[in-house]
């Protein structure tokens, strides 16, 4: 009988390390530096075989409707999604800028400080553990009941899965609130690694933020150069036909409101700092 124990046993941890475990994270955020109001949004890290995706949870549902009705809702998310290979720290990043949308990636170890201390979340013993990350100090809480080295966005290293993760401010609460085992990877190739038809311009991090800059310096330079070119067009907004030169006060609107929404979970990485 042993031997045949052995290989039931070794075609169990066969199949249990080709399953897809899919994670969703309920996010409450502060968006605005100008209260403390949060709102919440949940997201997705699927860890596969051979990488890790952590992405908005409304990506899915879109998907879904597209595949569905066969549309293109391309809505893109406030959060950065991220994926990188299992046991790797550098993660390749998918932000929108404008009407573009880029992949970069970076190298973010994080080196974090165990706890003794414990405690029970979700029937679950979690241990803390603490790190500097991104210009925030952050508290975790992972178990060991589900060795799984992982956690939400860049978050992983630790000895089991990440259940609950905030930063010192509070401005970042992360909370574990369902899992699913899933047969396969779900294929994001349709709104991930391709945007339904327009594929993420690679470039490196440097060229990010020159690209958010230039961005953030004349937010309507399309709609600018349009007017130039295009003597018959005009700009509409809320029901408001604008000219070429409304489109200096509108710029400044639409900087203050940037600056005052903009509150990125790595703030030493602020793409419109001044």
């Amino acid at each position: 009988m042993r031997p045949v124990l052995f290989i039931i046993f070794l075609l169990s941890a066969i199949s249990l390390h080709a399953q897809t475990y899919r994670y969703i994270y309920e996010l409450s955020y502060r968006p605005s530096l100008k209260d403390d109001a949060h709102e919440n949004m949940y997201m997705v890290l699927d860890v596969n075989p051979d990488e890790t995706k952590y992405y908005d949870y409304s990506f899915l549902e879109k998907d879904s409707l597209n595949r569905l009705h066969h549309t293109q809702n391309t809505s893109w998310s406030e959060q950065i999604p991220v994926k990188r290979k299992r046991n790797s720290t550098e993660n390749s990043n998918f932000v929108m800028i404008g009407n573009d949308i880029f992949v970069y990636k970076t190298n973010d170890k994080i080196d974090w400080t165990l706890s003794d201390e414990t405690q029970k979340i979700e029937n679950m013993t979690c241990q803390k553990a603490s790190a500097n990350f991104g210009g925030r100090e952050w508290t975790a809480w992972f178990t060991k009941d589900i060795p799984i080295s992982e956690g939400p966005y860049k978050f992983q290293g630790l000895p089991g899965l990440i259940v609950q993760l905030k930063d010192s401010e509070s401005d970042f609460i992360f909370h574990l609130v369902k899992n699913k085992n899933l047969p396969q990877t779900y294929d994001t190739s349709d709104f991930l690694e391709v945007r339904y038809g327009n594929k993420p311009i690679a470039v490196t991090e440097k060229t990010v933020y020159r690209k958010a800059k230039e961005f953030f310096n004349d937010p309507f330079i399309e709609i600018r150069q349009k007017m130039k070119t295009d003597k018959s067009f005009r700009f509409e907004a809320n029901g408001v036909k604008y000219e070429t030169k409304d489109l200096d006060l509108l710029t400044k609107q639409q900087q203050k409101e940037i600056l005052e929404n903009y509150n990125p979970l790595e703030k030493n990485k602020n793409f419109f700092a001044q």
